[in-house]
């Protein structure tokens, strides 16, 4: 089996990551020859994430891996797509009682490798502690069809309503970065935060606040509070998913891209009411229908001529494409909503989503989950400082909602190799 990549995988290069890491904690140590048997079994399930990118003429094609997918007795970062990891854009690993997934961007999103995370820890869970109690009817088994939907690409040139309201919103050239000292600076590092969900949605909820708004609220004025000479504007980039308008839900494919959400100086005195509501406000407009649809046209539009366009070509083309489209933030946040478990988490700890981004000198990111009756927050950013997280939780405190900090470490993410 072969076919066409997202056309952003020619934009893979050692200059910017397009990987995401999920590691799950699970509430025993993992038994690593289980697990290699659960992730081989699991994958001939999911033949297109078991795929290497090939290439054929002037075009890339994602061909079908007869080598096994590694399953690594630790959590390094190999380089996806090389002879490492025998050519794959996903591999897994173990360190104690984590189970440790990368992945190319490029190929999927979170919720496009769930359906093979919930297969894995199925069969991993049944074979260690009997498979009584899991909700089979929702978790994806080995013998189970592969539907058309799961991996065709399904971005097709649709068409903008032009009576649509809709209008692409300016955004600032310039935007706020937080002054960091050089001591501040350094490796990706992350903090792991538990925030109960009833305490927040008490006061996010009567203040016109989603999850995401509201923590990008609290960031927002944790930055104000920091510095008070905030002026220029912060924006937050907000992930969003294009699988409504695509009508696609069963694909596996990476359907994220975000919404920029512009928060001027002047908002700095107002209330968390009316900062909660222009947040939501600008997420609202900009995930119109017809926003996302203009959205998928750009990249459509870019590589219109992909038939005859040489190779070098369209891996420039995309190398620009991604440099343009990535405008210029203070932090980001991405929230997937709750997960549907189907009885296995009883298995599992804690879940956390790890993303980063190279060389930038104040990168901040939020990842957010649902983990029992908590929110459970990766904060991620560049250098150990507890400044900005420290700055986040006390925002958070002052409106009577808990914070934990229940661990914090450095990480490292995976690069993505493509042939020349």
């Amino acid at each position: 089996m072969s076919f066409k990549p997202n056309p952003l995988l020619y934009g893979a290069n050692r200059d910017f990551f397009g990987t995401f890491k999920i590691v799950l904690t699970m509430s025993e140590e993992i038994n690593l020859d289980v697990l290699s048997r659960s992730v081989a079994a699991a994958m001939v399930r999911y033949p297109y994430f078991s795929i290497r990118p090939e290439r054929k003429g002037n075009s890339l094609i994602l061909q079908s891996n007869p080598f096994p997918v590694p399953v690594f007795c630790d959590g390094r970062c190999a380089v996806l797509g090389s002879e490492e990891v025998n050519g794959h854009l996903v591999t897994f690993g173990c360190e104690g009682r984590k189970i440790i997934l990368n992945v190319s961007h490029y190929i999927a999103d979170g919720m496009g490798i769930m359906p093979l995370i919930k297969t894995v820890l199925y069969l991993y869970a049944s074979e260690m502690y009997g498979a009584e109690g899991l909700q089979t009817d929702r978790i994806t088994m080995p013998d189970e069809p592969v539907s058309e939907a799961e991996y065709e690409y399904p971005f097709r040139k649709m068409q903008a309503d032009p009576d649509s309201l809709w209008m692409q919103r300016k955004i600032p050239s310039s935007v706020y970065t937080p002054h960091r000292d050089e001591a501040d600076k350094g490796d990706l590092y992350s903090y792991h935060l538990r925030i109960p969900q009833k305490a927040m949605m008490v006061i996010a909820q009567p203040s016109d606040g989603s999850p995401v708004s509201f923590l990008s609220v609290m960031m927002y004025r944790a930055l104000c509070a920091l510095d008070e000479g905030v002026e220029q504007p912060v924006v937050v980039h907000v992930q969003h998913q294009y699988r409504p308008v695509l009508r696609t839900p069963l694909s596996r494919h990476s359907l994220v891209s975000y919404i920029p959400v512009v928060l001027p100086a002047r908002m700095k005195s107002w209330d968390v009411e009316r900062q909660n509501t222009v947040v939501r406000g600008q997420i609202i407009m900009d995930s119109e229908p017809a926003a996302d649809i203009s959205a998928v046209n750009r990249l459509l539009d870019v590589f219109h001529n992909e038939e005859s366009m040489e190779y070098a070509d369209k891996k420039e083309t995309m190398r620009k494409f991604i440099d343009g489209t990535i405008t210029p933030k203070t932090f980001g946040i991405s929230y997937v909503g709750k997960m549907d478990w189907s009885g296995l988490d009883k298995y599992v700890d804690d879940i956390h989503v790890y993303l980063g981004e190279k060389n930038p000198q104040n990168m901040i990111l939020m990842e957010v989950m649902t983990v029992d009756d908590d929110f459970s927050v990766t904060f991620m950013q560049n250098g150990r400082t507890r400044r900005f997280v420290d700055a986040f939780a006390d925002q958070l405190k002052s409106f009577d909602i808990p914070v934990t900090i229940v661990g914090e470490e450095a990480y490292t993410m995976c690069d993505t190799e493509i042939p020349e």
